[in-house]
């Protein structure tokens, strides 16, 4: 009757041990997944700190329902995602409309006509460079334009 006890005890005691490994083996991976995705904000929160664009003059063909903005990236970060950078325009009397990207251009879309200078990293908007955009609307020529990155920073100008 003694080693029967004796036994209990030592598999409750490996039991424990066993339990309090894997507790505390999930506490340290959530730690380290908590940590990354930490890390993570913070880079993201400093490429949008780094990030500025100003809109800095615009254009309208009324004759091709297009107009051009040319938009300087003021800020110390490179802007390279162009397929994730979005164009809103309005007029007085409706919502804004969304411009995605397309590298053709086409009737609801905007492309980019040319990076100057575009020696330093050839089709990517680094610091101090200036993309003219061209975008191509349908129905009423729009009154304001506003240019969105793809961390979210936006300039925006009235187009009369």
């Amino acid at each position: 009757m003694g080693a029967g006890s004796l036994v209990a005890s030592a598999i409750s005691i490996v039991l424990i041990i066993v339990v309090a490994y894997t507790i505390i083996g999930g506490t340290l991976v959530t730690a380290e997944v908590v940590a990354a995705a930490h890390k993570d904000l913070v880079q993201v929160q400093e490429s949008r700190l780094h990030t500025s664009i100003t809109i800095i003059d615009h254009s309208v063909d009324t004759s091709a329902s297009t107009f051009y903005l040319l938009v300087e990236n003021t800020g110390n970060e490179p802007i390279l995602k162009f397929d994730q950078m979005v164009v809103f325009t309005a007029t007085e009397k409706t919502t804004p409309i969304y411009y995605p990207y397309n590298t053709a251009g086409g009737a609801g879309t905007w492309s980019w006509v040319s990076i100057q200078p575009d020696a330093i990293h050839p089709h990517e908007l680094d610091p101090d460079e200036r993309i003219n955009m061209s975008i191509h609307y349908e129905g009423a020529q729009p009154d304001w334009a506003q240019v969105t990155t793809s961390n979210g920073v936006s300039d925006s100008a009235y187009l009369r």
